[in-house]
């Protein structure tokens, strides 16, 4: 595995135990602040793409909010 490869495959690594225990953290205190985690996880994923001129993920996860509210409100 070439070293840039590596270096990604750590960062990968990090940012997975740091969601990991973030998650966990975060459901240890009870249901809304494990909302609170994934809706900023999944901002923060809508925000790269669209930084990156991907506007796919956001337009996604729009669609699913949008139909969570629907199902939810009927």
């Amino acid at each position: 595995m070439t070293t840039p490869a590596k270096a990604l495959q750590q960062t990968l690594a990090n940012q997975a135990e740091h969601y990991n225990a973030a998650q966990a953290k975060a459901a240890g205190r009870g249901p809304m602040h494990l909302i609170t985690f994934w809706t900023s996880v999944c901002r923060k994923l809508a925000k790269d793409a669209l930084e990156d001129g991907d506007p796919e993920v956001a337009n996604r996860l729009a669609a699913h909010l949008n139909d969570f509210y629907r199902a939810h409100t009927q």
